[in-house]
C-alpha cells in the first residue's frame, strides 16, 4: 500500500513557528485587555445572567464584525468545509462560555484562575500530537508547570479558604479551559490555512450566539434583573473591544504564530487582574503577588525558549 500523501492543509507559511519580539508584545497587550475585560465581566453579571450576558456581547459584536465585513468587502456566507469548521468551532465555543460562566458561580475567583489558566497545558499536549513543529520539549513542559503553579501562588489566600462543595464549579471550568483549548487547535489545525482571521471569527460568533441566546432563555428565567448605564458600556466595551478587536487580533496571530506558545501568554490575564487590582483598587502587595508573578514569568520564558538541539537552524 502506497504511503498516505500528506494533506494540502499545511503549507510552509503555516507551519508552528516560534513568537518575535512583534508577537509576544501583541500578546502581552491582549492579555492586558482581557484582564481588564475579567474586571468588566463581574460588574456585567451583576446587571444580568452569565449566559444572556455572553449571548448578548455576541449579538452585538455580530453587527459590528457584519459592518466591517460588509465595508472590506468579506464574503458573510458559509458553504462547504468551511462551513462545517465553523460550525463545530463554533458549537465548542458556545458550550466553553455555558462551562466557564455557569462554574464561575459554583466557586472562587482563586480556583476559577488556577483551573481556567490550565488551557495552556491542553493546548501544549494537544499541539504535540496535532500541529507539526509544535512539539513538546522538556522547557517547555517545565515553563507550563511553573507558570500553572505560579497562578496558583497568586490566589493561594483564597484557595485555601475554599469549600470543598466547590467542586462542581471546579469541574465546569476545567472543562471551559479544555473547550477553550481545543478551539485553539481545531482553529489552527483545519481553519487558518483556508480562511481569513476576520471569518474564523465571524462563523465562531454566527454560530455560538443563537446557541447562547436559546440555553439562556431555557436556563435563566429572569436574565435582567439590575442593569444600569455601567453595565450597558461594559456590554458594549466587551463586543467593540473584547470581541471585535481583540479576538480578531487573537486569531491573527494564531495563523502565524505556535498556538501551544501564544496559549501560554494567557496566564498573564489573571497577572493584569492581579496588578489592576493592586493599580486601581489600592489593593496590598503581598510576597505571594510577586512570587506568583516571578513564576509566570520564568514560565512564560521556558515555554517559549527554544530547545537546544533546535537553536541555529533555519
Amino acid at each position: 500500500m502506497s504511503a498516505k500523501p500528506a494533506p494540502p492543509s499545511w503549507p510552509a507559511g503555516h507551519m508552528a513557528a516560534p513568537l518575535d519580539t512583534f508577537a509576544a508584545l501583541s500578546m502581552t497587550g491582549l492579555t492586558m485587555l482581557w484582564g481588564v475585560n475579567a474586571l468588566s465581566i463581574k460588574v456585567v453579571t451583576e446587571g444580568m445572567t452569565p449566559v444572556m450576558a455572553t449571548a448578548l456581547r455576541g449579538l452585538l459584536a455580530l453587527g459590528i464584525l457584519s459592518l466591517y465585513g460588509l465595508w472590506r468587502g468579506e464574503r458573510l456566507g458559509f458553504r462547504g468545509a468551511e462551513g462545517f469548521h465553523s460550525a463545530v468551532n463554533g458549537l465548542v465555543f458556545a458550550a466553553e462560555f455555558c462551562l466557564i460562566y455557569t462554574g464561575a458561580h459554583g466557586t472562587s475567583t482563586g480556583n476559577i484562575a488556577i483551573f481556567l489558566n490550565t488551557s495552556p497545558v491542553f493546548v501544549a499536549v494537544g499541539a504535540h500530537y496535532l500541529l507539526p513543529g509544535d512539539r513538546m520539549h522538556w522547557a517547555k513542559a517545565l515553563g507550563l508547570a511553573l507558570a500553572t503553579a505560579g497562578i496558583a501562588v497568586l490566589f493561594a489566600n483564597d484557595t485555601l479558604v475554599t469549600h470543598s462543595d466547590r467542586w462542581r464549579g471546579d469541574l465546569m471550568v476545567l472543562g471551559g479551559a479544555l473547550l477553550w483549548g481545543l478551539t485553539t487547535l481545531y482553529a489552527k489545525r483545519f481553519m487558518v490555512h483556508r480562511m481569513s482571521a476576520f471569518r474564523i471569527l465571524y462563523g465562531q460568533i454566527l454560530v455560538s450566539t443563537p446557541v447562547l441566546l436559546v440555553v439562556s432563555l431555557a436556563m435563566e428565567p429572569r436574565p435582567f434583573f439590575a442593569v444600569t448605564r455601567l453595565t450597558v458600556a461594559m456590554i458594549l466595551f466587551q463586543a467593540g473591544i473584547t470581541v471585535s478587536i481583540s479576538y480578531m487580533a487573537w486569531t491573527a496571530l494564531l495563523r502565524t504564530y505556535s498556538a501551544s506558545t501564544m496559549q501560554s501568554f494567557t496566564f498573564l490575564t489573571p497577572v493584569w487582574g492581579v496588578l489592576l487590582g493592586v493599580a486601581v483598587m489600592g489593593d496590598e502587595v503581598q510576597a505571594l503577588l510577586v512570587a506568583g508573578i516571578a513564576l509566570v514569568g520564568l514560565g512564560i520564558f521556558l515555554v517559549n525558549r527554544a530547545p537546544r538541539r533546535s537553536r541555529g537552524r533555519p
